[in-house]
């Protein structure tokens, strides 16, 4: 089911209306049109949410509160970032309006808590997660905090910054890693010294704490590299 996140603006008293929530009542009224549409024509994906947000109508119209029920339609049929809306009333005293609604797709993303420092290790003390808008969000990002515990920064980050892949290292120079060999079949592991820092999938080169032998490997977790012979 599509995750739905519905603004409703609070405009307080005004003599432009009969009724003080019917402002509302007409903005709510677009936004449910935008929502319908857009589950009949998109679909999120994973943890996604839908974004959607009436601009206030101007405090200049004076609408009559409508005797039936409110009639409206999306102008151009299509739903954009910012979409027209036509609202009618068919009632006694009939009228047109139009408004803007925002809607955007809202993506999971973590982020720094305050500013932090190069060589800190992440955790949920330092790092959180919010919703960002999609078309926002630059560069390869992370959508929980459980893949970048314990993970430490390759540089410093300001507060409130999306944590990226380039800022981060799996295994960073210096780090104490576990080798793990793959040789016809029968798993051996070692202890070694990473030489280059490395992310998930990369390569890196490590050094064998016994033999002192330098081996090019892949990262394939939280300080752990796989060496192929």
């Amino acid at each position: 089911m599509i995750r739905y996140i519905l603004i409703a603006l609070s405009l307080g008293t005004s003599q432009i209306f009969a009724d003080s929530n019917y402002s509302k009542e007409v903005e709510n009224f677009a936004e449910e049109l935008v929502y319908t549409q857009y589950q009949q024509s998109f679909e999120l994906t994973g943890e996604q949410k839908l974004y959607i947000k009436a601009i206030p109508l101007s405090e200049r119209l004076n609408l009559v509160e409508c005797s039936e029920p409110l009639q409206g339609h999306i102008v151009g049929d299509k739903i954009k970032r910012k979409t027209t809306i036509k609202v009618s009333c068919e009632g006694d005293t009939p009228w047109d309006t139009y408004l803007r609604v925002k809607v955007q797709t809202l993506i999971p993303l973590i982020i720094s808590s305050h500013s932090l420092n190069k060589g800190e290790m992440l955790n949920d003390n330092n790092i959180e997660r919010i919703y960002k808008a999609k078309s926002k969000v630059r560069g390869s990002t992370f959508s929980n905090t459980t893949a970048l515990t314990g993970v430490r920064l390759k540089r410093n980050i300001s507060s409130k910054k999306n944590i990226r892949h380039k800022d981060i290292c799996y295994v960073c120079e210096d780090d104490k890693v576990t080798i793990t060999a793959n040789k016809n079949g029968l798993v051996i592991k070692a202890s070694g010294i990473a030489l280059t820092d490395g992310n998930i999938g990369s390569t890196v080169r490590v050094k064998n704490s016994r033999t002192q032998r330098v081996v090019v490997g892949t990262v394939y977790a939280l300080k752990e590299v796989h060496v192929t012979f």
